[in-house]
């Protein structure tokens, strides 16, 4: 494992099989007495010497580490809880000479590190000699073993404890360095740690701390790491650690709203990655105040792009579009808008940050959709890089373009270098971002003969090219939401919802012969009236389609899905479903395929439908 050598297995010699053996009766003895004591809750020092020497015999006992915590804080052991603790620190420090990877052993040291450090909370030496003693301990073990996360993150529990102990403190700890330190360290001996990298990254950000964040040169940092992908570039820890200081600007590329739209009387704003955002004011040009609002996002929480794990965090619904409403809307076409959005983020002990909140401001065009498309294409261009930024990118791009004349089977260059020309290209023409498109799709293709095992990956990487050349084909046609925009056999395996904010306003749409498997980003384009989706792998309920306010055509043949009757009130000018070759039709006649598709219609809305059915072949819907 973490391509570390196996030792060899020496075969042992009777004399020693045997001993082996009296150990294991003897231990397995010792063993069943101490479990039958604790199950009698006997808590005395008899005990407690009797369990120390069990678990040196074999630490890997949870049952026993538990039986020690129990005995030290019964109130029955007649020594200070102190001085047995301290004892614990050296028992434990045996364990982990035998076994390093063992959660109980871990989990022990912590527990005896958090009720030891209240002990000694008026002896600052004792503090600072306990927390430099785990430091110290654990900078050894990540010497034998620098990929060892027990001992990572018992780390970082000790560095938040050092953290909240010296608040207080008139000469705190510098933190930082010593963590800067560790990383350098553990890096110039093994370029291939994602641990210690990844500790970089964390120094650099700070989220939801008190502590200043550290300013590392990134212009030596990049030399440094050059010094990494010249030596091995195939490692990719070094690679992904590139890309965080380039293309993710060092995590301080914050959302942004590209663009805000009016339509049908609604405005709606976009954003350059997922937000969560809830309350926003937008105030026309030249007025100190603003009309208040809520924010709701434009795909339904029932999509499958909204499914969400049962937690307080990821309950929260993020997208990229939103829903401004308000009492009264405005009537300039420049207006500033402020929102607030949740922030998210990881301390540098590993613990998620407290959520906070920031503000994301915009002033500029309210763009009307029944007028012209030329505003959303100049957002969908996106911003140009700042002049530093620019630089760094062109430096990165030459030395990348000269490693692939030494190394042209580098798959992680070809990423890097993809990434780097398309940020280069923000901002700029057409004409120059659909040659970088086209060099993207081509990079992917050759990218995923070097490495097949990703090759949905890369697959992926070239189909969002592509998507992304005629999505800006389309907006830079001269009645752009008047026509098709095709995105059909473009092998796309989901619509990308970046892509997919700037086709809002699109009327019909034609996503044949891809490979989507769910809707999702489908169902935040409401103002679809025309949609054909043959020959996908959709799966789920063909009603789920119903969220589209103004459809009136949808072609969902021959794909994966069913008809469950999802209760769905059908769009109010919906004429035509085209459920061919789907598997819930396969067996059904026209009234049951009917009574299912309009489930959430009344019976009386359902006599105006009829269906043509085939069995296996044919099965259309039409209002009469």
């Amino acid at each position: 494992m973490h391509g570390r050598v196996k030792k060899d297995v020496v075969e042992p010699s009777p004399e020693e099989k045997e001993k082996q053996r009296e150990q294991v009766r003897t231990a397995r003895g010792l063993f069943g007495k101490l479990l039958e004591l604790r199950q009698n809750k006997v808590y005395n020092e008899q005990a407690l010497d009797m369990t120390s020497k069990a678990l040196q015999f074999h630490p890997e006992f949870p049952t026993l580490w538990g039986y020690r915590r129990e005995l030290l804080t019964s109130g029955k052991i007649s020594k200070p809880l102190r001085e047995l603790l301290e004892v614990e620190m050296k028992l434990l420090e045996k364990a982990l000479r035998k076994s390093q990877k063992v959660y109980s052993i871990w989990f022990h040291r912590k527990w005896v590190i958090e009720h030891l450090f209240p002990e000694l909370g008026s002896d600052p030496e004792s503090v600072k000699q306990l927390l430099d003693t785990e430091l110290d301990l654990c900078g050894k073990l990540l010497e034998v073993d620098e990929r060892n996360f027990h001992c990572w993150n018992h780390r970082m529990h000790v560095m938040g404890l050092i953290r909240t102990w010296q608040k207080d403190q008139a000469e705190p700890m510098d933190l930082g360095s010593i963590d800067l330190k560790l990383s350098t360290d553990l890096i110039n001996r093994n370029f291939s740690n994602y641990s210690a990298w990844h500790l970089r990254t964390l120094l650099q950000q700070r989220a939801g701390t008190e502590e200043p964040q550290m300013e590392i040169d990134i212009h030596q940092e990049l030399e440094w790491v050059q010094e990494g992908i010249f030596t091995e570039p195939n490692d990719q820890s070094v690679w992904l650690y590139h890309n965080w200081l380039t293309t993710l600007a060092r995590g301080t590329d914050t959302p942004r709203i590209t663009h805000c739209v009016r339509m049908d009387g609604s405005i709606f704003v976009f954003f350059s990655k997922p937000v969560c955002a809830s309350r926003a004011s937008i105030s026309e040009a030249g007025q100190k105040e603003g009309v208040e609002g809520l924010l709701e996002p434009i795909i339904p929480s029932r999509s499958a792009v909204q499914r969400t794990r049962p937690s307080a965090r990821r309950q929260r619904l993020c997208g990229l579009g939103w829903q401004f409403r308000t009492e009264r809307m405005p009537c300039s076409e420049e207006v500033r808008i402020k929102v607030a959005i949740e922030v998210f983020g990881s301390l540098p002990d590993g613990k998620a940050s407290p959520v906070s909140s920031m503000e994301v401001s915009f002033c500029g065009p309210l763009i009307d959709l029944s007028v012209s498309s030329r505003l959303v294409l100049e957002a969908f261009l996106g911003q140009k890089l700042e002049e530093q930024r620019r630089e760094v990118f062109q430096t990165e791009l030459d030395r990348i373009n000269e490693l692939l004349e030494i190394e042209p089977d580098c798959r992680w260059a070809f990423l890097a270098q993809a990434r780097l020309q398309e940020g280069l290209a923000s901002g700029c023409a057409s004409e120059q971002q659909d040659s970088v498109q086209v060099a993207l799709a081509e990079s992917a293709a050759r990218a995923s003969t070097l490495d097949p095992l990703r090759k949905n990956f890369y697959s992926d990487a070239g189909a969002a090219a592509r998507a992304r050349q005629k999505v800006q084909a389309w907006l830079a046609g001269p009645d752009a939401y008047g026509s098709t925009l095709d995105l059909g056999s473009l092998s796309m395996r989901h619509l990308i919802p970046g892509i997919a904010t700037f086709a809002f306003g699109v009327r019909v749409l034609n996503l044949d012969g891809n490979q989507l498997s769910e809707f999702g980003a489908v169902l935040g384009l409401i103002s679809l009236e025309d949609v054909s989706l043959s020959k996908n792998q959709i799966r789920g309920d063909a009603a789920e389609i119903f969220v589209l306010p103004k459809l009136r055509r949808a072609n969902l043949s021959w794909n994966h899905l069913g008809l469950r009757g999802l209760n769905a009130q059908p769009p109010k000018m919906l004429q035509y479903v085209d459920l061919s070759g789907i598997e819930g039709t396969k067996s059904l006649d026209a009234q049951v395929v009917v009574g299912l598709l309009l489930a959430g219609s009344t019976e009386a809305d359902c006599q105006h439908w009829t269906a043509e059915v085939v069995p296996g072949q044919l099965c259309i819907c039409r209002r009469q």
